[in-house]
């Protein structure tokens, strides 16, 4: 699942990209647009002709935000939707739910192998967007010092990855980053939040930030050096994080997997307490 890092990319190069580029045509693929919560017909009409501004992020979704304003093209990646940006003479990729066509001969293309995403079209994503208005703040968020970060953990007893996984709490971190971001911080994912001394507490806000810190960077420099088409994900940088089996990198132990809910939670049994 794209998650804080992979979304800073995506946001940063997509507006690099395509910013001032016209939208000529919007094609859309008749089996896969389920994924758009918005009349197909209507979908392509509103677009068609509209110059891209900018893209942003608001925790895991991304906002197309438009010269001429009046909607924004909302996106909610969730397990596997991606996005291409090629030449309009590139091959087809599989899985693809609609195209944008812009000027210049270049297309961003949306993909999604699962139909999961949810691409919603609207004024206003606070009023029509499912969760939206609900957001915490970004986990990145400058605003987000370690006072703000301890005051709205106060209100969190569940065990330690549900509370970082909820966008309520604090937005853009999913099932991977939370596992490193506990591996930093020594703490057992089972945990509960209510147990935390006030030293643990200051030490998974700092884990937070440094871990989601470092890799964006990460997977910003390796796009930019040529390691994987922007909708392609790298995370062979990860510590914890799908190494089942694997021995840990901190204390030298077996690193641990659980498997619950089509999910995978990764630790070590030794050194995360």
């Amino acid at each position: 699942m794209p998650e804080l890092p992979e979304l800073e990319l995506l946001r940063t190069a997509l507006t690099r990209y395509a910013a001032g580029k016209t939208i000529g045509t919007v094609v859309l693929n008749p089996k896969r647009a389920f994924v758009i919560r918005y009349p197909p017909q209507d979908f392509v009409r509103e677009l068609t002709g509209r110059v891209l501004d900018r893209v942003e992020r608001r925790g895991k979704f991304l906002l197309f935000q438009f010269r001429d304003g009046g909607v924004t093209l909302t996106v909610n990646p969730m397990l596997a939707g991606r996005f291409a940006y090629c030449s309009r003479a590139a091959p087809p990729l599989p899985a693809t739910c609609f195209v944008l066509q812009l000027s210049g001969a270049e297309d961003i293309r949306f993909l999604d192998a699962t139909l999961g995403a949810r691409v919603y079209l609207t004024p206003d994503p606070a009023r029509d967007v499912p969760s939206f208005a609900a957001l915490g703040p970004d986990a990145l968020d400058p605003h987000l010092d370690e006072t703000a970060f301890l005051e709205r953990l106060r209100r969190h007893r569940g065990e330690l990855k549900n509370v970082l996984r909820n966008q309520a709490f604090v937005s853009g971190i999913g099932n991977a980053y939370a596992d490193e971001i506990l591996f930093a911080a020594g703490l057992r994912p089972l945990r509960r939040a209510s147990t935390l001394t006030p030293e643990e507490r200051r030490r998974l806000y700092a884990a937070m930030r440094e871990v989601l810190s470092h890799a964006t960077v990460r997977v910003r420099a390796t796009y930019e050096a040529g390691g994987h088409p922007l909708h392609k994900q790298d995370r062979s940088f990860l510590l914890i994080h799908g190494k089942g089996k694997s021995l840990c990198p901190r204390c030298g132990h077996r690193v641990s997997a659980v498997h619950a809910g089509g999910e995978s939670t990764y630790f070590c049994r030794a050194c995360q307490r």
